[in-house]
């Protein structure tokens, strides 16, 4: 019998799950991102909109591209609801270095 360990990633102390349900799962499939990738984006990445209580967006360029990802804290866990990347243009590059200096 094989067995699938799973190993359960937390971000701000709380366990970070896929939401299937929003296809969050599918687009980190998508974009080639494992969930290791997508703490190191939360962790390192800046909050450019305000979101309603409870929902923190974080974007994090890296090479030519920004990826942005979502997600809701449901009180004892954190729930992705999206993941993607746009492309990095001068006014977006802009936009993030003069929030990360205010």
């Amino acid at each position: 019998m094989q067995r699938s360990w799973h190993i359960l990633l937390t971000w701000r102390c709380e366990p970070l799950l896929l939401d299937i349900n929003r296809y969050a799962d599918g687009e980190t499939l998508d974009l080639n991102l494992d969930m290791h990738q997508i703490v190191d984006i939360l962790e390192d990445g800046i909050e450019i909109n305000k979101r309603k209580r409870g929902i923190v967006e974080k974007w994090c360029q890296r090479g030519k591209g920004i990826y942005i990802v979502t997600v809701g804290d449901y009180d004892d866990y954190w729930l992705i609801g999206h993941v993607g990347k746009i492309r990095a243009t001068k006014d977006k590059s802009r936009t993030m270095i003069g929030k990360y200096d205010s």
